[in-house]
């Protein structure tokens, strides 16, 4: 799949080597100390940032807006439209891509009201969902956790469900192959086949052979390796590679 080199390798190590001592990577299992409003606002981050991240930048600063579709609030809602209504007042306000004015046609809208349903429908809501999912264990577990998030949530696809499990400390052996990260790869001189983002086999298939070629000669994790290079994306790409 990806043709990785002696030379690439080099160079991640002198990455690896400048800049992950000062990378903070998420603690495993961090999501017990998070709350159910965290949790949650966490998911509706996600589904944010499709199309565009400055408007969850807009979302994650404003306390107000933060607040109008907190769990607690919307757990009070009785009628669909009313949380419909509130969810996609937030997305319209932050400036989000996507975001119909017209509320029953509008995918996001109707994505996160689907998401918050699915929460609500677990006993302790966000944090009985997240229980369950860490207790899935085996060989294959972050990949069954990854694709159980993707399979319940709308709207939470392969990078954006591996980017909130690893962030929440759940998984380990991941990548959340962002254009950052994909920037990185192309300055290295890695080419990652175009169209990953919408074929779940293919981003399987990179993923793998970043965590086989990249990751385990490095002897980091998958997160370890994906916050590293999201955090100092300015300075690796201002360096300078013989």
């Amino acid at each position: 799949m990806l043709d990785i080199k002696e030379e690439h390798l080099d160079r991640f190590k002198e990455i690896k080597k400048q800049f992950f001592a000062k990378t903070k990577v998420p603690e495993e299992n961090n999501w017990k100390f998070w709350t159910n409003d965290e949790i949650w606002l966490h998911i509706f981050e996600q589904v944010i940032v499709v199309g565009s991240s400055k408007p969850a930048e807009k979302f994650s600063k404003d306390a107000k807006l933060r607040s109008q579709v907190s769990y607690e609030k919307l757990v009070k809602k009785r009628e669909d439209e009313d949380l419909k209504k509130e969810i996609n007042y937030v997305l319209r306000s932050v400036g989000a891509r996507y975001a119909s004015s017209n509320v029953s046609k509008c995918r996001k809208t109707n994505a996160l009201a689907h998401n918050f349903k699915v929460l609500k429908s677990f006993n302790d809501g966000p944090k009985g969902l997240l229980k369950r999912v860490s207790e899935l264990e085996g060989p294959y577990a972050d990949k069954r956790k990854i694709k159980y998030l993707m399979r319940i949530f709308k709207y939470i696809q392969s990078k954006s469900a591996r980017d909130f499990l690893m962030e929440l400390g759940i998984v380990r052996d991941a990548v959340a192959l962002d254009i950052r990260v994909q920037n990185i790869f192309a300055k290295i001189g890695v080419r990652i086949p175009r169209g990953f983002v919408s074929d779940p086999k293919l981003y399987d298939e990179i993923e793998k052979d970043i965590l086989e070629k990249v990751c385990k000669y490095l002897k980091m994790s998958g997160v370890e390796f994906d916050r590293m290079l999201y955090q100092n994306y300015s300075n690796i790409m201002n360096m300078n590679f013989s």
